[in-house]
C-alpha cells in the first residue's frame, strides 16, 4: 500500500484512542446538558450517557460501548427533546461509533485485541 506520509504510519493505533476521547467529550457535554433537565427520563439518559464516555475514555468494552452509543446518537437523531447538538455533529458521531466498531479499542485501552 503506497501511503503519501509512510513515516507516520506507526500512529495508526493512535487514531481509535482520538476516537474514542472525541466522542467522550461529545457524551460528557450532553450529559451534562441532560442532568439539569427536572424530567426522569433526561436525568436516567444522562447517567447511561455518563456510564458510555467513562467507558469510552477508559476504553472498556469498546465495540459493546460504541454500538450503546450509536443507539444513543439515534434515539437523539429522532427525538429533537434529547438532542443537544446539530444533525451533522450526530450523523459525524455515528460514523465515529461504526468506525469503533470496526476496527476497536485502539491505543491505550483495556480492550485487548484478538
Amino acid at each position: 500500500m503506497l501511503s503519501l506520509f509512510p513515516q507516520i504510519l506507526f500512529l495508526a493505533p493512535l487514531s481509535a484512542f482520538i476516537i474514542r476521547i472525541a466522542l467522550a467529550i461529545l457524551f460528557a457535554g450532553a450529559s451534562w446538558r441532560h442532568i439539569s433537565e427536572p424530567s426522569l427520563t433526561m436525568r436516567v439518559f444522562a447517567i447511561v450517557e455518563i456510564a458510555v464516555a467513562a467507558a469510552l475514555v477508559a476504553g472498556a468494552w469498546t465495540q459493546a460501548v460504541a454500538l450503546c452509543a450509536g443507539a444513543l446518537i439515534l434515539a437523539g437523531y429522532f427525538v429533537p427533546s434529547l438532542r443537544t447538538s446539530p444533525r451533522s455533529t450526530a450523523l459525524l458521531a455515528l460514523v465515529m461509533c461504526l468506525s469503533l466498531v470496526v476496527t476497536g479499542a485502539g491505543a491505550i485501552a483495556f480492550d485487548l485485541p484478538l
